[in-house]
């Protein structure tokens, strides 16, 4: 059998990406904002002694969002009260592993932390507790 050479470079983008392994693929981390204030929810990173901003989330007392981590590892988070972002609840890093991870934003002894919690069940939207969540593809909603 004879091969184009024109679909060489395709062939090849294809074999790669077949070849990367899925166990290097992270998963969807989850923050609920269990404190009675409004707060603010950012990654960041640090690139050459400066902070680098990722995208701000705010939450409602109550709310909760959701993110995909494309690479597992220790993530830097900060949490600010929205009606005063120059004041810091929380800032560390939290370890995002190839699965998925739910976490509190709580007070303890009067202070904001950040503990691991459980996940939302499976088919609930983590935003919207009341609402079902969208099924993976190709799963059928059962009756």
């Amino acid at each position: 059998m004879v091969c184009d050479p024109r679909l060489l470079p395709s062939l090849a983008v294809f074999a790669a990406v077949c070849a990367i392994p899925r166990d290097a693929h992270a998963g969807w981390v989850t923050f609920k904002n269990d404190t009675p204030k409004t707060i603010v929810v950012q990654e960041f990173t640090t690139i050459n002694g400066k902070k680098v901003a990722g995208k701000p989330y705010k939450l409602l007392p109550g709310e909760s969002f959701r993110e995909f981590q494309a690479i597992p590892g220790i993530k830097n988070y900060e949490i600010v009260d929205a009606a005063n972002a120059a004041n810091s609840l929380w800032i560390g890093q939290l370890n995002c592993k190839g699965d998925m991870q739910s976490f509190s934003v709580t007070v303890i002894q009067g202070k904001a932390a950040v503990v691991p919690a459980a996940a939302p069940p499976r088919g609930v939207s983590p935003s919207h507790p009341g609402s079902p969540a969208p099924l993976p593809p190709g799963e059928a909603k059962r009756p």
